[in-house]
């Protein structure tokens, strides 16, 4: 599955590698478990995603998710990004 690495701004800067199918539910795992507080105030920006193909060139060695998949609620909070 694929890995991206999640960064966003509130109040303080949060970077997660995720697992997850797609960007859209890498972003609601980012909200839901990693981001830290509610968004309920509108005070997340600078919503960034980049997929990860390898953390070290040199030994190939995949980076450790945060989170997976699993992690996702579908009835959980949502973040527009």
């Amino acid at each position: 599955m694929p890995k991206f690495t999640v960064t966003g701004t509130y109040k303080e800067y949060y970077e997660l590698t995720i697992e997850a199918p797609d960007e859209d539910t890498a972003v609601q795992i980012f909200y839901q478990k990693g981001g830290g507080e509610s968004s309920t105030d509108g005070d997340w920006d600078e919503i960034g995603v980049d997929f990860v193909f390898w953390s070290d060139p040199d030994t190939h060695e995949e980076p450790e998710a945060e989170y997976t998949a699993d992690d996702y609620d579908p009835d959980g909070g949502k973040i527009r990004w």
